[in-house]
């Protein structure tokens, strides 16, 4: 199968006008345009007879990699699950994935571990990236070889990514947000936990938390984040300095991160109970929590369901070359509350029996 105008114009984020002007040299297209656009068409193998590319694709066996910020860290554990659950089911065979686990967002060690994946030949790759311009950088050279990038539920800017598979990060904060407005009263005072601010898709859901809550007919009081960089103990720390400060508080927003450390701090200070929670991710400890009527709410973004999305837009495109309609595929937000976890056991008849089979 041939490579198309299409794909190259989906490849360098421009229109297939902006492609055929370029390859039949018809001018009117920037100078950096048109040298990206003809070392996609060179990287994909255009107009050739005798690339790879161009054999059935039903034939071939692919190397596809994933590089997963899964160390010490459940929720990117989940999206690691469902891509191997995922690629175990795949009908095919063929499929060749090899895997690098980084954590903490480390930019060097995701750094050596893409030097890995491309020097094991990989032909699509799919990443949990640190935020970082040399990390983008590093992936715009994958792309730039007609390797397609999807992004898995972390933001990285200034990169053009091949597709993005995860939450809408500010919708989801504006749906935490909602949540809280209808279950507080008027003069409460709110406060966060987050990742870190280094982290743009938090920083959204953050400011989708806020722009919720103001637009409340009532006056809120929110205190600025506060970063638990995913690690209990800094979590634990950071809430228990703020809580010998601020005892009034009528609303703990976990975002993301430091759960286990943040919520024994709570804990700890004997506001469970008195104070509402509300948590993203359905983390054991969260949802343990929930089930005893501590924490008022969860929001899971269905991390697993993210791994087993990405693996199936890359191998829609290696096999049959369909590009995605969308470059960001949202993952919906649901709303667990201690009812979502009513065992299925005693789910019994709670109305009267009809008397239509009795005899009379």
């Amino acid at each position: 199968m041939a490579i198309s105008m299409k794909e190259i114009a989906y490849m360098c984020n421009v229109s297939r006008g902006t492609v055929d002007r370029v390859l039949n040299h018809r001018g009117g297209v920037k100078p950096e345009t048109e040298q990206r656009v003809l070392a996609m068409a060179a990287s994909l193998g255009y107009g050739g007879t005798a690339t790879p590319r161009n054999s059935p694709n039903r034939f071939r066996s692919f190397q596809i990699g994933f590089l997963i910020n899964a160390v010490g860290h459940e929720y990117f554990t989940e999206i690691l699950n469902g891509v191997m659950m995922e690629i175990e089911s795949f009908p095919h065979g063929g499929v060749t994935c090899i895997t690098r686990l980084s954590s903490g967002f480390d930019v060097d060690q995701q750094l050596q571990m893409l030097d890995e994946l491309e020097n094991a030949g990989i032909q699509a790759l799919g990443i949990t990236p640190a935020n970082h311009p040399r990390i983008a950088e590093r992936l715009s050279r994958f792309s730039a070889k007609g390797i397609p990038v999807v992004i898995i539920s972390s933001l990285l800017e200034h990169f053009e990514y091949f597709s993005f598979v995860g939450p809408n990060h500010y919708q989801s904060g504006r749906i935490a947000g909602g949540y809280a407005k209808r279950i507080l009263s008027d003069f409460s005072s709110i406060a966060i936990l987050t990742g870190s601010t280094n982290m743009p898709g938090l920083n959204l859901r953050v400011q989708g938390f806020r722009d919720a809550c103001e637009s409340a007919k009532r006056h809120f009081i929110l205190y600025e984040p506060i970063q638990s960089f995913d690690d209990d103990v800094i979590a634990y720390k950071a809430m228990s300095r703020f809580l010998s400060n601020h005892r009034d508080i009528s609303l703990f927003f976990f975002a993301a991160g430091g759960y286990s450390g943040g919520f024994q701090a709570i804990d700890d200070a004997g506001m469970i109970g008195k104070s509402k929670v509300i948590a993203f991710d359905t983390k054991e400890i969260s949802v343990q929590y929930l089930k005893e009527g501590k924490i008022s709410a969860l929001f899971s973004q269905h991390p697993r369901h993210q791994g087993k999305t990405a693996v199936r837009i890359i191998m829609n495109y290696l096999l049959n070359k369909q590009i995605p309609s969308q470059r960001e595929h949202y993952e919906s937000i649901e709303i667990l509350i201690d009812e979502s976890y009513y065992p299925n056991s005693q789910l019994t008849r709670r109305f009267p029996e009809s008397n239509t089979n009795k005899e009379d």
